[in-house]
């Protein structure tokens, strides 16, 4: 019996599908640590990270974005912290990464938390390197979207392509980051940089400083978006849930940096007002204390100086949470005698000033 017209029709079609459906099984197949780039990694290490129990409680999470990443380092601090920022991310993904760990471990004392302005500034979105790392569950994606409409914004991927795309493996996303894999063995480099996050729990910072301009950059006002002001206090009402003390720091800016009083009246305001409706948080500024020599760029993300320099700063003032001495994993350990072979001396990277020096008034205000 011969085949129909339309049944031919269909097997043609199939036929001319198949290239398609195997360069896509391509892409769905390939583990993600053979394409990524680095950066990438550190975030599949975060997420991976949140979504284990571990059997060492820790005492201390921080959360944020890469200038948290690089001004945290738990190997400066004591053997309880573990840094859960992510490079990119704002407090919309930072607050799916904390109630993935507190679903998995028991809760930490405290929860540090910074943002730069940029990134609470303007509307929440996927960077490639959340999205491709699927930091986000598909349901996690389906929330956030349903909290954009009360906002009347949209939460995209990238630019001019949906959330969906990342889940269905869309090759359009991965086929360059695939195929500049395939030939530059991201799979042993990527494992690496896994491995750095292991011995350093989950901070990464550069050795090196970077000579720059003595251009100053002035910020004359302070905001954030309402989808990240929602999620900031997604974040403080879930740790308070759990008993967990937040702290939020805005962090050390390079001294090319300069903030009007404007600005530093709109950050009062609106953290004075955070503070009305959480009593319970302390807000601080640190404002001096690091010179040029302590960033790799003017942005504000601190090498290895600056790190250690600001884990000191933060040991000094909080005492409550880093006095103790706790005694460190073997990895972390590993971390510590990483730092030695790279010529790094940590008593060479003392603070300047008195704690008075480097807090801005407003912020000793907040706190109290």
């Amino acid at each position: 019996m011969q085949a129909r017209p339309a049944q031919k029709l269909i097997s043609r079609i199939l036929l001319a599908l198949m290239p398609l459906f195997l360069i896509w099984l391509f892409f769905a197949l390939c583990p993600p640590l053979s394409y990524v780039d680095q950066d990438t990694a550190d975030s599949i290490w975060t997420r991976n990270f949140a979504d284990t129990h571990h059997e060492t409680p820790y005492n201390v999470i921080i959360l944020g974005d890469s200038l948290a990443n690089c001004a945290y380092i738990p190997n400066f601090l004591n053997g309880s912290s573990a840094n859960l920022s992510v490079m990119g991310s704002s407090p919309v993904h930072e607050y799916y990464i904390i109630r993935r760990y507190l679903k998995n471990n028991p809760p930490p004392k405290t929860c540090y938390i910074s943002f730069s302005d940029g990134l609470i500034r303007s509307l929440a979105s996927h960077f490639p390197s959340i999205g491709s790392t699927k930091i986000l569950s598909l349901p996690e994606s389906m929330e956030i979207n349903k909290e954009c409409g009360r906002f009347g914004t949209k939460f995209k991927a990238v630019p001019d392509c949906p959330i969906w795309e990342f889940y269905l493996f869309s090759p359009r996303i991965y086929q360059l980051s695939v195929i500049r894999g395939l030939f530059s063995n991201r799979k042993e480099s990527n494992k690496h940089r896994i491995r750095h996050s292991d011995i350093h729990a989950g901070a990464y910072m550069q050795p090196v400083s970077v000579a720059f301009g003595t251009t100053d950059v002035t910020q004359d006002a302070f905001s954030i978006a309402p989808l990240n002001d929602n999620y900031y206090r997604k974040i403080i009402e879930l740790c308070l849930s759990y008993g967990i003390q937040v702290k939020i720091v805005k962090l050390p800016s390079h001294p090319s940096l300069i903030f009007t009083e404007n600005y530093k009246r709109d950050f009062a305001e609106y953290y004075s007002n955070l503070k009305a409706d959480y009593p319970g948080i302390t807000v601080d500024w640190f404002e001096y204390g690091l010179a040029d020599d302590c960033f790799v760029d003017n942005m504000g993300h601190m090498n290895l100086k600056g790190g250690c320099m600001f884990c000191k700063m933060l040991a000094r003032y909080y005492p409550e949470d880093f006095a103790q001495s706790v005694p460190m994993q073997e990895d972390m350990l590993a971390g510590l005698e990483e730092y030695r072979q790279m010529g790094f001396d940590p008593s060479q990277a003392e603070p300047d000033g008195t704690l008075q020096d480097i807090f801005v008034p407003i912020s000793k205000n907040l706190r109290q």
